[in-house]
């Protein structure tokens, strides 16, 4: 459930990290490097979509930034690190891209916000898989961040 202001910036990361991974995905637009104009763009998009859905919730813009710009730039570093912890034969390209980019964000968050508590980020972005998934990949993401959080 999406109840405090950061959590819903945190949902709104991962649902733009989702299109622009899907943009590139489907050559519509691939970018090598992300301006504050492009993320500001989708940054009123998604206000504009969900303000209706989370009308009590306001964006907090500054953390919405920082995520999306450090998963966006780190991002081919982040997927080879994450790659040491999936089982079997799991790969980044195998996972579904909304999933991954939340396993991105909480990353990035256990990795460059060490003052962020390692449980709050995984009980957030468990909260945030919630709002996309059913209680298998609710828990595959609960139980991956905890054990991610131990390396």
């Amino acid at each position: 459930m999406i109840k405090t202001n950061k959590t819903f910036s945190r949902l709104a990361a991962v649902q733009i990290l989702f299109q622009l991974d899907f943009n590139e995905k489907m050559n519509i637009e691939i970018l090598k490097d992300i301006s504050d104009e492009i993320i500001y763009e989708k940054y009123i998009n998604f206000k504009d979509i969900n303000d209706k859905n989370y009308k009590n919730l306001k964006l907090d813009k500054k953390w919405f930034f920082t995520l999306v710009t450090k998963v966006f730039s780190l991002k081919k570093d982040i997927d080879e690190k994450l790659t040491q912890y999936f089982e079997g034969s799991w790969t980044v390209d195998r996972m579904d891209a909304t999933l991954i980019n939340i396993l991105r964000c909480a990353y990035v968050e256990f990795n460059y916000f060490s003052r962020i508590p390692l449980n709050v980020v995984i009980s957030e972005y468990t909260n945030v898989s919630a709002c996309f998934f059913n209680d298998s990949e609710i828990n595959f993401v609960n139980s991956f961040l905890d054990r991610l959080s131990k390396s």
